[in-house]
């Protein structure tokens, strides 16, 4: 008598496990768009709701433009130093940003880019420095300027020294415009969105450099 057993078929495994499709650079802008602009709106009606507008403290001025300009180098000499860096949760950072935002950079046109930055500078400092801050730091800016930058922090907690390098940055940029006797959200802004498009350049150069090196690697095998 033939064995049941042997009538049992056991479902076999693919070869290859199917891999979801690569976002597509519309698919890459529309998003951050919807994230960063949800940001915006949550700002203006929260702002709204307990009647601090977000953007009361901003305006233009070549003046402020320009300081915030120079705002940057700073933060630049910090990104050098923390790329160049052979700390460990400082190189997982790296690869992390190469491996993620490197190969939907690589997609992007320049105007992408500077898209990306400036949608990242403007709704982020309505929402913290232009909301946030003006709101904590009439009850006490002391905690204002810790509980806003923790915040801050934790909103771009990748890694956990990722979250801490950005508490010190959104310091730093609290203090832009805590520091003048007439506060102007344009400084933080333009120094947080020309630091990100230098950042967001980095990463596609690491990004390229790193794939060639691959390339030529696999070339020699």
């Amino acid at each position: 008598m033939q064995s049941h057993a042997s009538e049992l078929k056991l479902p076999t495994m693919p070869d290859e496990i199917p891999q979801p499709e690569p976002m597509t650079v519309s698919q890459f802008l529309i998003s951050a768009g919807l994230f960063e602009g949800g940001l915006l709106v949550v700002a203006i009606l929260v702002g709204w709701l307990i009647g601090i507008p977000p953007t009361g403290e901003l305006t233009w001025s070549l003046h402020d433009f320009g300081l915030g300009l120079l705002a940057t180098i700073p933060m630049l000499l910090l990104l050098a130093a923390a790329w160049l860096s052979n700390s460990n949760g400082l190189q997982q950072i790296r690869k992390f940003l190469r491996d993620m935002l490197g190969p939907l950079l690589e997609k992007c046109r320049f105007i992408d880019i500077v898209f990306l930055a400036l949608l990242a500078g403007v709704c982020e400092e309505v929402l913290f420095r232009g909301l946030l801050y003006q709101w904590g730091k009439a009850w006490n800016p002391t905690l204002a300027i810790v509980v806003m930058n923790v915040l801050f922090g934790l909103a771009h907690a990748v890694t956990p020294m990722y979250a801490w390098l950005a508490g010190l940055v959104g310091l730093y940029l609290t203090a832009l415009m805590s520091a003048d006797p007439t506060p102007n959200l344009l400084i933080p802004m333009t120094a947080h969105a020309t630091y990100d498009l230098f950042a967001f350049q980095l990463v596609l150069w690491d990004y390229r450099r790193h794939q060639r090196a691959t390339e030529d690697e696999a070339a020699e095998h």
